[in-house]
């Protein structure tokens, strides 16, 4: 069974300080369908989500930044 992987950038309008991405990430991390979370040192407000196109989809990936009080939008699609 092949996996099929995408990856988005979502950009966050709030700060996100190391606490808060950590939190952020555990969270993130839980939702069905996501691999792997990061983020660019210098660019705490740009994040990249990878996850298995087959069981999520970019729209729900960011509806849940949003569900978590963030105002996010995705980014170079």
């Amino acid at each position: 069974m092949d996996t099929t992987l995408n990856e988005i950038v979502v950009h966050v309008d709030e700060p996100v300080d190391e606490t808060l991405f950590a939190e952020l990430e555990r969270g993130i991390r839980q939702d069905r369908g996501v691999v792997s979370v990061g983020r660019h040192p210098g660019r705490e407000h740009l994040m990249v989500v990878v996850y298995d196109a087959d069981v999520a989809r970019a729209s729900t990936l960011l509806h849940t930044f949003q569900e978590r009080g963030l105002h996010a939008q995705l980014i170079g699609m």
